[in-house]
């Protein structure tokens, strides 16, 4: 899925992907995903079903916000066009919360 594609694109490159940040943790027999940019979040009861949920989720937002024409406001990007791609890269942190050492 392109939305769940990793990329080292710099934001402020407005010609560049748009990337977003996604977090990944356990909150008790759960994943809590979320994208703090867009106060976005899903969840499930694997790390992939989480991911998934968060993707559609995502999915269904940039949509909307496309429809009613605020889609690179809500982004905060200037230049976005229909050849923008807009990635969602994941970040874990659940081996933190789960008590293993993070170095």
């Amino acid at each position: 899925m392109a939305a769940a594609q990793q990329t080292d694109a710099d934001l402020s490159d407005g010609a560049g992907p748009v990337e977003l940040e996604a977090r990944v943790v356990r909150e008790g027999d759960q994943f809590m995903a979320t994208v703090a940019a867009i106060e976005l979040q899903s969840s499930g009861r694997t790390r992939e079903a989480a991911e998934n949920a968060l993707v559609q989720a995502m999915r269904g937002w940039l949509e909307r916000q496309d429809t009613v024409g605020r889609l690179g406001q809500s982004l905060g990007v200037d230049e976005l066009d229909e050849q923008t791609e807009i990635v969602l890269r994941f970040v874990s942190e659940d081996a933190a919360e789960d008590g293993t050492s993070g170095g």
